[in-house]
């Protein structure tokens, strides 16, 4: 039990500190949802295409440069 309190603990203190560093404190709770879910929607896509085509393109230059 003491460990699943620390653990919401750190995760409450990190998600404060994100709401400072990027000045979401001052926004209505509406704005925080908007803005979080464009953000989380940017990093999946992101995170998404680097996936798909960074192994194809790598395979491309090492081949390009001649190294395989």
């Amino acid at each position: 039990m003491e460990l699943a309190k620390k653990t919401t603990d750190w995760i409450k203190h990190w998600y404060f500190v994100y709401e400072l560093r990027t000045s979401l404190y001052m926004l209505e709770p509406w704005e925080k949802r908007l803005f979080n879910t464009v953000l989380v929607t940017l990093l999946a896509t992101s995170s998404y295409t680097t996936y798909l085509f960074l192994p194809r393109y790598t395979r491309s230059l090492l081949e390009y440069v001649g190294i395989i």
